[in-house]
């Protein structure tokens, strides 16, 4: 039996695990085929002048979508059913599958970045194009955009037709829209934008913590290697990173920046993050190079560049991935908190501004303040469930 077979078995060990990480992989569908179930671009339509599936054409479009985080998703919702079937052909060589899958999905998500400028076509109201052309078309089942603002609604509870703003002109019956968890006071549905909402948390929170990883286990690694001068330096630096209260000097960082978008947080919160990780690795250095097979690498004659990242790094990997995941739930938290502030990316749909205009609105934003903060709440919760059951099982004296 294999040691990732091993762990394996511990972490099945722990149900509410399991289930936490069924629930995230559900989280993860939903957000990435979020405009298969929420979209006002038809799949198909006859309409005149119009192209026989929109829904296809818009989903690399800048008009419909001008994140690159909505264009990566989009492009997973293809790329994602090869993988699962690599996963299941490929039985001993899963690892490099994936790593394959990967580099050509980058690759396409690199390629599509450079050309979709190219692809942008003028916005269109598919609804009332459709209605007024009495044209047939197959919509998705929520047919909301997560951003297109419908300034003629205000505030609406759950389960119930859009509320015109005072003086507003009504649509036709067949355009009034129809909301399932309520709307914000810009008509914004509230469902969509949780949807497009989980794009967003799952990119900064994984992205944020990929670059805490790098950093810290590069530096970690120089500090419990190399010892000495190099040591203590890096230790003053991390130090000095980590006695500062971290979301003041996350707030500190942001006010610098003129425009803030994704990129930005993901780097302000990278910048702070990665003392933990250093700290980590460095003291699992300092027990590693001290044991047999570093030294009979040493004997060998293996370079230290060799040693290091080859032969001790994969063997320090563990407690990493452990915090990897509480890091996580604790990223998606900051971006929620710098987005009720108000300090985050205006034109992505965060579950934090929800939890604002909610907050904002007092007695008639409460469904806003519910749905915010529970799809905060299930994200870390499972998260952090399942970063728990993952150290039990990697580490033999915390089994139970």
């Amino acid at each position: 039996m294999t040691y990732g077979e091993i762990v394996l078995g511990q972490f099945r060990k722990r149900r509410e695990a399991v289930w936490c990480l069924r629930a995230f992989l559900v989280i993860l569908l939903l957000a990435t085929y979020a405009p298969m179930l929420a979209l006002d671009v038809p799949f198909w339509t006859d309409l005149p002048s119009a192209p026989a599936s929109p829904w296809f054409s818009a989903l690399f479009d800048t008009a419909v979508f001008p994140l690159a985080v909505d264009a990566f998703f989009n492009l997973l919702m293809g790329t994602l059913p090869v993988l699962v079937v690599l996963w299941f052909l490929a039985r001993q060589r899963r690892l490099k599958m994936v790593l394959a899958w990967a580099g050509v999905h980058l690759a396409l998500f690199l390629w599509i970045l450079t050309a979709r400028d190219a692809w942008r076509t003028p916005v269109r109201d598919y609804p009332r194009l459709v209605h007024e052309a009495k044209a047939s078309a197959v919509f998705p089942p929520i047919r909301h955009h997560p951003a297109k603002r419908m300034s003629e609604f205000t505030l609406t509870k759950p389960l119930s037709p859009g509320k015109l703003q005072p003086g507003a002109t009504a649509p036709p019956p067949e355009l009034h829209p129809y909301y399932i968890l309520g709307s914000d006071n810009l008509g914004n549905d509230v469902l969509t934008r949780l949807l497009y909402g989980a794009r967003i948390s799952l990119t900064i929170g994984i992205l944020a913590v990929a670059i805490d990883i790098a950093i810290g286990v590069t530096l970690g690694a120089l500090a419990g290697y190399l010892g000495g001068v190099v040591d203590d330096a890096l230790m003053l630096v991390a130090q000095a990173v980590m006695v500062i209260p971290v979301l003041f000097l996350i707030l500190f960082l942001m006010s610098v920046v003129e425009k803030p978008s994704i990129y930005t947080i993901v780097l302000v919160i990278a910048l702070v993050g990665w003392p933990s990780i250093m700290r980590l690795v460095r003291g699992e250095f300092l027990r590693q190079r001290e044991l047999d097979y570093v030294t009979a690498a040493r004997a060998l004659g293996l370079k230290d560049r060799r040693v290091m990242f080859r032969h001790i790094v994969p063997n320090t990997l563990a407690p990493v991935f452990v915090s990897a995941t509480f890091g996580i739930a604790g990223v998606v938290l900051i971006e929620s908190t710098l987005a009720f502030l108000g300090i985050g990316d205006p034109g992505a749909p965060s579950w934090g501004q929800i939890l604002r205009i909610g907050y904002e609105n007092n007695i008639m934003g409460r469904h806003l303040i519910w749905a915010g903060g529970l799809a905060i709440f299930a994200l870390v919760l499972v998260v952090n469930v399942v970063g728990e059951a993952l150290r039990d099982a990697l580490d033999p004296k915390l089994r139970r």
